[in-house]
């Protein structure tokens, strides 16, 4: 059985995360969920998974396509509170090149969800999880880079 790399203590969720920042043209292909967040494509690794494989997996689960990684861009602690639980995530996010055209719709966990492209420079109007991202991607220099969002 496979799991993913998470541990819950009481009220605390710790884990691991991959993301693919799938960007072209000065525009990122970011899902929108329920709540009219946009959000990156991606997801848990799994016990005994690299970062690397995790966001193959998750982009081929979630897209139905191959990717190849560019680089690793940004290393991320995260922590957030949902739905009355506390989140720590640490997470990899990685500039992708798709290997076919995305489609604009994803499946998650059974669920579709649009995909829209959004312009870089017009990140700051959107409602981005996780939101260093509207900052820090337009910006990005090629370096990589340590983010701590408390």
């Amino acid at each position: 059985m496979v799991q993913d790399f998470r541990t819950k203590l009481t009220n605390q969720v710790f884990g691991v995360r991959a993301t693919a920042l799938i960007v072209r043209n000065n525009q990122i292909l970011l899902t929108k969920n329920h709540q009219n967040n946009y959000l990156t494509i991606g997801g848990a690794i799994q016990v005994d998974e690299g970062t690397d494989q995790a966001v193959k997996r998750e982009v081929r689960e979630d897209l139905g396509i191959e990717i190849e990684i560019k680089q690793l861009a940004f290393i991320v602690e995260n922590s957030f509170c949902q739905a009355g639980v506390n989140f720590h995530n640490i997470e990899f996010h990685y500039l992708v090149s798709p290997l076919a055209e995305p489609p604009l719709l994803m499946n998650e966990a059974g669920k579709e969800q649009i995909c829209e492209w959004l312009d870089l420079d017009k990140l700051t109007e959107y409602s981005i999880v996780p939101a260093f991202l509207k900052e820090e991607l337009p910006r990005y220099s090629g370096e990589l880079l340590h983010i701590s969002c408390r």
